[in-house]
C-alpha cells in the first residue's frame, strides 16, 4: 500500500498563515535573529492561551506557534504587532525572509548589512513593490541571509547569502553554486542581491513550471552580477553547540526545536526586559553577552554532550494528518541510543518535513499492506532505498541494533 502525500510547497508568515490538522501556525521572523526577553513573554502567553503551548524553533531560524483557533488569530496576530514581533504592514510580512546570523554585535558590520538587506527586501521585493515593476510576487520560500563571516550557515537553504568577510568586504553567494563575488562596499552588495531576485522574479516566468528557487534557474542560465567571481567557498566553520561560549554568550538548545511556552515564560521574567535571546539555525536560542543557570534540564539542552542533539523529528502524529507516527515521542526515546557522532532523524512520513543536513539516519513510516505503519530506516539524510523495514511496535529495539552497524 502506498501512502498519498500532500506537500504544501509554501511558507507561513504572520499575515498568512498555514492550516494544518491541528490549527493553524504562525510563523515570526526574527528582525536580525533578535526576540528580546519581553517579546518572549509575549509569545510564551499567545502560545498558552491561544495555541499548543509550545513554541517551536525552525530551521531557518523562524519562530511559530502551533495549533492557533481560527477565531484567534486576529488576537495572535495584533499581540505580535504591538509586541513588535511582526510587521504591521502585510505587505512588509510577505517580503523575502532575511535570516540572520545571531553571531553579531549591535551596530557592527554584520548588523549593520543584516539591516541593510532587510529594508531593502520590504522597498524593493515585497509583492507590491514587484506588482508595481509588472512582476508577480516571489515564492515563499525564496529567501536571502545574512552570514557571519566564519561562515556557520552555508548549509542552510537560502537563494542568496550575503557575508562580510576576513577583510572587511562583503561577499556574495547565490544558493546552491560554489562561486561568489566580492565586494568593497555593503550598498554595492545589497543592490546586487536586489538585482538578482529582481532578475529571478522575470526570468522564472519564462520557465515553465515557474522554479520556486533560485538554483532552478542557475542550471540553464547564468546571470550577470558585475563583480569579480570567486571559484571556492572558504570552509564552513561548525555551528555553535549549546553551553557557554566565551566570545558569544551562551547557547540554550531546545529539544527537537520545541520550547516549552511556561519554560520560556519563567527564563524570560529572570532576565531585563530588553536582554536578547537571539534564535540560531539549530534549533537553538543564543543568549547574547550574558549566561544564566540553573535551567531545567527537562526543558533545556545546556550540554553539547547531551544525546537529544543527535536527534530531530518533524510534528508526526497526532498533530500531523499525515503522520503515522508519534516522530517526537519516539525520537526522544531513541535519543539515547545513537551513537555520538550520528544524528537520527524521524519522519512521520514521506514528506521527509524538518529533514537537517547533519541527518546520518533517517527512520520513515509507511504504511504495509494492511494499512499498519512500518518503519523504514536508510543512509545518509538523502533517503531512497532503505536498508532494513520493521514494524513499528518493533522498532525501538531492532533500530538500535541497526544505529549501532558500522556500515550505517
Amino acid at each position: 500500500m502506498t501512502q498519498s502525500i500532500q506537500v504544501q510547497g509554501w511558507c507561513p508568515t504572520a499575515w498568512q498563515p498555514m492550516r494544518a490538522q491541528d490549527g493553524w501556525i504562525v510563523r515570526v521572523r526574527p528582525h536580525c535573529a533578535a526576540v528580546s526577553a519581553a517579546q518572549w513573554r509575549v509569545l510564551a502567553v499567545s502560545a498558552l492561551a491561544h495555541a499548543h503551548p509550545q513554541i517551536e524553533l525552525t530551521r531557518l531560524g523562524n519562530v511559530q506557534l502551533r495549533g492557533v483557533g481560527t477565531a484567534q488569530l486576529p488576537v495572535v496576530r495584533a499581540r505580535l504587532i504591538e509586541a513588535g514581533l511582526v510587521p504591521a504592514d502585510a505587505d512588509a510580512d510577505l517580503a523575502p525572509a532575511v535570516h540572520c546570523t545571531a553571531l553579531y554585535r549591535r551596530g557592527d558590520a554584520t548588523h549593520a548589512l543584516a539591516r541593510q538587506l532587510s529594508q531593502a527586501a520590504i522597498e524593493h521585493l515585497s509583492p507590491a513593490a514587484l506588482a508595481r515593476a509588472g512582476l508577480q510576487a516571489l515564492p515563499s520560500k525564496f529567501g536571502l541571509l545574512v552570514d557571519d563571516p566564519a561562515r556557520r550557515m552555508q548549509s542552510i537553504g537560502a537563494d542568496l547569502q550575503l557575508w562580510v568577510d576576513q577583510d572587511a568586504g562583503y561577499g556574495l553567494a547565490l544558493g546552491g553554486t560554489a562561486q561568489w563575488h566580492g565586494f568593497a562596499r555593503a550598498e554595492e552588495a545589497v543592490d546586487a542581491a536586489v538585482q538578482l531576485a529582481l532578475w529571478f522574479a522575470r526570468e522564472r516566468m519564462t520557465t515553465a513550471p515557474a522554479p520556486t528557487r533560485l538554483r532552478g534557474l542557475l542550471a540553464q542560465r547564468t546571470p550577470q552580477v558585475g563583480a569579480p567571481l570567486h571559484a571556492a567557498l572558504m570552509q564552513r566553520a561548525d555551528p555553535l553547540l549549546p553551553g557557554p561560549h566565551a566570545a558569544h554568550g551562551q547557547v540554550l538548545g531546545a529539544p527537537l526545536g520545541r520550547i516549552d511556552a511556561a519554560a520560556m515564560q519563567e527564563l524570560a521574567r529572570q532576565l531585563p526586559a530588553d536582554a536578547e535571546l537571539r534564535v540560531t539555525p539549530w534549533r537553538s536560542l543564543l543568549l547574547a553577552d550574558r549566561a544564566i543557570t540553573p535551567l531545567d534540564a527537562a526543558h533545556w539542552i545546556t550540554r553539547p554532550d547531551d544525546a537529544r542533539l543527535r536527534v530531530s523529528a518533524c510534528t508526526g502524529a497526532p498533530r500531523c494528518t499525515q503522520g503515522l507516527v508519534a516522530a517526537q515521542t519516539l525520537a526522544l526515546a531513541l535519543a539515547g541510543d545513537v551513537p555520538r557522532h550520528r544524528h537520527l532523524h524521524v519522519s512521520g512520513c514521506a514528506k521527509f518535513c524538518a529533514l537537517p543536513a547533519e541527518a546520518s539516519a533517517v527512520l520513515c513510516a509507511g504504511p504495509d499492506a494492511g494499512g499498519k505503519a512500518l518503519l523504514h530506516i536508510s543512509r545518509g539524510n538523502a533517503p531512497r532505498t532503505p536498508i532494513s523495514s520493521v514494524a513499528a511496535d518493533r522498532a525501538p529495539a531492532e533500530i538500535t541494533r541497526l544505529l549501532h552497524d558500522p556500515y550505517l
